[in-house]
């Protein structure tokens, strides 16, 4: 009996985890937690048209470097967010440094501390994942590096 509970569980968990790909919809994001820095839970807008993903440390940097040189607001101006998935992240690290240093950023992170996101959105090794949304479905998913991709994809 508790080995039939457990495959099913585990049949659960892997069709819940269903990949993100071209055509899914927005709403498939909400599935997952997020939290701010500042630990308030947060949901994804409605209608964004970009949704940004690093699941690294260094892609992450990456884009808090580039947001943290534009205004406070610009990733609302321009219909985008920031998801930085943090599950592979210690507990103390991310508590005593991680937390504290993304506090001080004046633009608005989507924190994801748990390691489902990674199995449902497409992600490439030192690369930033992006989503572009079209009436409510990714109409694309592609990967970047630099930040003047990044400028590019958020001002398209």
């Amino acid at each position: 009996m508790n080995k039939f509970l457990l495959i099913l569980s585990i049949i659960a968990t892997i069709l819940a985890a269903s990949p993100i790909e071209v055509g899914s919809a927005l709403g498939e994001l909400n599935g997952f937690k997020y939290e701010t820095p500042q630990g308030r839970e947060i949901r994804v807008p409605k209608k964004p048209k970009l949704v940004i993903v690093a699941f690294e440390k260094d892609t992450g940097a990456l884009v808090n470097e580039y947001l943290d040189t534009q205004d406070a607001f610009y990733l609302q101006m321009n219909r985008s967010i920031f998801i930085a998935d943090i599950n592979k992240m210690p507990t103390l690290i991310t508590n005593m440094f991680a937390l504290p240093k993304l506090r001080k950023y004046k633009h608005l992170i989507y924190l994801h501390y748990n390691d489902k996101l990674g199995t449902a959105v497409p992600n490439k090794e030192a690369k930033i994942t992006l989503l572009r949304i079209e009436d409510g479905k990714i109409k694309n998913i592609s990967y970047i590096s630099t930040k003047e991709e990044l400028k590019s994809a958020i001002e398209q």
